[in-house]
């Protein structure tokens, strides 16, 4: 680790993000269960997921077309068309238009980029197969159904699970060390 991440870790007010990730982790949880610590590791690192596939887009496509304002077939409609049709008086209210989500503020950048640096280097760091176990937790941390993970990975829903929890464990592990 180096001495800046260190001094960052160390100076970071791990006193907000424990309680941002337990108001996280409240809304998460089951009816029935209880509140346990590798609980408030996971709304971190889903919170980091979120933040970062916001926050740090890829470059975009080169050597592609890319789309124009005109139509790709005769019968599609663009957001320019309907927002026209809509100030002309044709359409009586304006359709929903797909926005993009809103731009992380700096101080969840911040604690994302802690989060995905323990995730980087300590969660899971004992197991070997640890990039198919990797893997499969950071897609279940950014949405994506166990059913799918599983049929991409190759592990088994309880697999996927068992490895969440204990990549959970060891982050929350480190992030104890530095929580004063």
């Amino acid at each position: 680790m180096t001495d800046q991440m260190l001094a960052r870790l160390r100076n970071h007010n791990w006193r907000k993000t424990m309680l941002v990730a337990h108001d996280q982790a409240i809304e998460d949880l089951r009816l029935n269960a209880t509140l346990e610590d590798h609980h408030l590791a996971w709304a971190l690192l889903k919170e980091a997921a979120k933040v970062s596939r916001v926050a740090y887009r890829g470059p975009p496509p080169s050597g592609f077309p890319t789309s124009s304002s005109m139509p790709d077939s005769v019968d599609d409609v663009t957001q320019w068309q309907i927002i026209s049709a809509y100030l002309q008086g044709q359409l009586t209210s304006l359709p929903e238009i797909q926005s993009r989500p809103p731009k992380p503020s700096a101080e969840e950048v911040d604690r994302a980029a802690l989060i995905l640096h323990l995730w980087h280097h300590h969660a899971l760091k004992r197991k070997g197969d640890k990039s198919r176990m990797k893997k499969a937790v950071y897609m279940k941390a950014s949405g994506i159904r166990p059913r799918r993970i599983a049929a991409v990975t190759g592990m088994s829903v309880a697999q996927i699970q068992k490895a969440k929890i204990e990549a959970s464990e060891d982050i929350y592990d480190q992030i104890k060390r530095f929580f004063r």
